[in-house]
């Protein structure tokens, strides 16, 4: 009883993560940012929360015993634990990501920041050592190029001496694995949003793979939504198409809402999903101004009131839509009276579980995202 309610707290705390920060920080990006987003969600919070747990650390010489020999703080080994976990599950869904937070070796800090990550690394490798949690050779070689880059601006004998200044860069690319078997690809239009600042206002013809699977499906007054499983560690990806006169910055403004609806029972399906590449690289430190990241962790059991405030936070954040396989192309696919969802105009994407989101995506326009490729006709003949 013990172990579960400890749990119980965990997975709410780090609801409360989500709710406090990925969201404010995810409607901050959406209002600024009017073109397309991918923000790892995983991967932000286990930055502020490494931060975090290295401040409270710095402030508590038991605490920082007990996280090096294992003993004591049974609920801040549990909290590290938990994040590992959710580590390990993206690794095997096949992300590939890297996390940096630097300050200067000088600081005590730095130690500190290096225990944490030591130990939330270790608590995600011990569930599969082998298999699950490796290094991403593609992420850790855009990080080593970056770094310096970055911290050179920051890391500065004559700025450090000012004050504390935390760098942080987080790298990830998701090529999800899907569950539902695509059958064909077929070429065809999606309509791009005209007001993103994109070079083309005009639907653009993309590849789109099709698939006819039975999916659970979603409604609200705002969007309808299928949530697409994935092939391992139980996440999946639920997309959301607004509904006519509602935009993606609606959705997002309330993703809370939309995300917890409960799905309606699996059905056959006719998906059409558009095959594209989207990188979101962006210094995202601005975005925080407004966000009291302290309050988001009052119910950590690493137990800080320093502030955090993260100079430069630099995110290459990608995402690739495409099949497992190589499909045939085809010219038309006969849905006969089958539903068809059939994603040809600007959405919002959610990689989650039942409990946690780990990235969301605004896609806007895919001009210049696809290969180019020709529909049969043109997009003014299929409206006439």
């Amino acid at each position: 009883q013990v172990i579960f309610l400890v749990l119980c707290t965990s997975l709410l705390f780090q609801n409360t993560i989500q709710q406090n920060v990925s969201f404010q920080l995810i409607r901050e990006i959406d209002r600024y940012t009017p073109e397309n987003f991918v923000l790892s969600v995983l991967n932000i919070e286990m930055i502020l929360f490494e931060i975090h747990a290295a401040k409270a650390v710095e402030s508590n010489n038991d605490l920082e015993r007990s996280l090096i020999i294992n003993f004591g703080y049974s609920e801040a080994r549990q909290e590290v634990l938990d994040w590992g976990l959710r580590y390990k599950k993206a690794s095997s869904a096949k992300f590939q990501m890297a996390n940096k937070v630097a300050v200067s070796q000088k600081l005590p800090l730095s130690q500190k920041l290096r225990l944490v990550n030591e130990v939330l690394m270790t608590s995600a490798k011990k569930y599969d050592v082998t298999k699950d949690v490796r290094p991403s050779k593609l992420m850790d070689e855009w990080l080593s190029s970056h770094l310096d880059g970055v911290l050179a601006n920051f890391v500065q004998e004559k700025k450090l001496n000012a004050g504390e200044n935390i760098v942080a860069i987080s790298g990830m690319t998701v090529t999800p694995l899907w569950a539902s078997h695509f059958q064909s690809e077929i070429n065809r239009y999606f309509v791009n949003n005209p007001g993103t600042g994109y070079a083309s206002k005009d639907p653009t013809c993309v590849p789109m793979m099709h698939s006819l699977s039975s999916f659970e499906t979603m409604s609200t007054d705002e969007a309808k939504g299928i949530y697409i499983p994935f092939s391992s560690a139980n996440l999946g990806m639920l997309i959301l198409l607004p509904r006519k006169g509602v935009t993606c910055k609606d959705i997002l403004d309330n993703l809370n809402n939309q995300i917890n609806v409960e799905y309606n029972d699996h059905k056959d399906v006719h998906l059409l999903l558009p095959i594209f590449k989207e990188k979101f690289d962006y210094n995202i430190a601005k975005f925080f101004n407004g966000i009291n990241i302290e309050d988001t962790f009052k119910d950590s059991a690493f137990k800080s009131k320093a502030k955090i405030k993260i100079n430069n936070f630099r995110v290459n954040h990608a995402i690739r839509f495409q099949p497992i396989l190589r499909l045939e192309v085809v010219d038309d696919i006969d849905t006969g009276k089958t539903e068809t969802f059939e994603v040809n105009r600007p959405f919002v994407f959610v990689i989650k579980d039942k409990i946690n989101v780990y990235a969301v995506g605004r896609i806007e326009n895919l001009d210049g995202l696809t290969d180019k490729v020709n529909c049969s006709k043109k997009y003014a003949d299929l409206k006439s």
